[in-house]
């Protein structure tokens, strides 16, 4: 890998230093000739599996990230910026930051390695090794001219019986290939748009999970309740306390390995309400056996948060719009929301990806 810029800038949180990668698709037929099964269904099972196991590769685990592992310190985004006559660029952004200068930018070095040796070799990565490369992955005269921003957050369910606990945050699912609608609804925007998903190894706090334990024993309470009442008929909110015991305990399960995760849109004038939902729900699918809140959409107050929130996303920070609980999601939600699309051998029709600028490498022979 060449070495890819980096740049170097000093926050009040310590330094920080930043690198891209643009990223292509494969060559399709270089692709399939890669696939161990049988067929191309063969080959995208097989591509999702490497890309989980990438995933799971961001994550940490509660003790690393409590012992200060310096990898808790570090952050990846996932940037599609549409060029209205150019194409669909993704590209992706990591952040290293450390006290120390010199030790953000080895860290940033460490970390682009790691990118570039373990994402899935579905896809090209090819570092912007210039400044100018960089800013045009980056999106810096983007965000200079103050786009208008959005966030899309898991929808929050109402669960009344619960009084201070009502409202719970619904889950990020999809399906293998529902992403593909996000891409090609990007890709037919007449304006410069940008989908931003930020994704940060994290963990849920004890106080979050006090809240959670709370809750539990007093779903638990309203079944005693309801038990030793024989006359009192269900309750119309049964449903929903069982959909929170089993949004309880997916969250409690122990070992599990949490990202905080948020998902902006930006475009150059007003978002397209279309567009955000034709991102939205994608990855807030409702699976067979349960029903799930949906989504919501989240927009700034004032044209004042709107530059706030615009220099954040910039900078790759997160925006502080709701409880840290609410931005939490599993390693099945990160997979099911930072995915690059796959494009099968015909291509993906209403999505023109920007191809490789440079020969993709020779497939070996036989």
């Amino acid at each position: 890998m060449n070495t890819p810029y980096l740049e170097t800038t000093q926050k009040q949180e310590g330094w920080q230093a930043t690198f891209a990668f643009q990223v292509f698709h494969r060559p399709a037929a270089e692709w399939l000739s890669m696939r161990w099964g049988f067929n191309a269904g063969a080959l995208l099972d097989e591509a999702l599996d490497r890309y989980r196991l990438f995933i799971e590769s961001q994550s940490l685990s509660e003790a690393a990230f409590l012992a200060n592992d310096q990898l808790a310190d570090r952050t990846l985004t996932l940037r599609g910026i549409n060029l209205p006559g150019k194409g669909l660029q993704m590209a992706l952004i990591g952040k290293t930051i450390s006290t120390d200068k010199s030790h953000a930018q080895q860290a940033a070095k460490d970390y682009a390695r790691e990118l570039f040796s373990t994402f899935p070799h579905d896809f090209i990565l090819q570092p912007a090794e210039e400044k100018k490369d960089y800013e045009s992955l980056y999106g810096r005269d983007f965000f200079t001219k103050i786009p208008q921003v959005a966030a899309i957050q898991r929808a929050a369910a109402l669960i009344q019986p619960l009084e201070k606990y009502q409202y719970f945050s619904g889950i990020w699912q999809s399906s293998p290939r529902a992403n593909e609608q996000i891409w090609r609804a990007l890709s037919n925007t007449q304006k410069t748009a940008m989908l931003n998903i930020t994704l940060q190894p994290s963990i849920m706090y004890s106080g979050e999970k006090e809240m959670l334990l709370d809750a539990k024993k007093t779903i638990a309470n309203i079944y005693i309740d309801a038990k030793e009442d024989e006359e009192q008929e269900e309750s119309i909110f049964a449903d929903y306390l069982t959909w929170a015991e089993a949004y309880i305990k997916r969250r409690l399960t122990p070992w599990k390995n949490f990202f905080q995760l948020q998902i902006h849109v930006l475009m150059d004038g007003p978002v397209d309400e279309n567009l955000l939902r034709s991102i939205a729900a994608p990855i807030t699918r409702v699976p067979t056996e349960n029903s799930m809140p949906g989504f919501q959409i989240l927009r700034p107050a004032s044209r004042e948060e709107e530059k706030e929130w615009c220099e954040r996303i910039c900078s790759l920070d997160f925006i502080t719009t709701t409880m840290h609980i609410n931005d939490l999601a599993d390693v099945d939600e990160a997979f099911a929301v930072f995915r690059l699309p796959y494009r099968p051998e015909a291509g993906l029709p209403g999505a023109n990806f920007i191809s490789a600028v440079t020969d993709p490498p020779t497939p070996p022979s036989g």
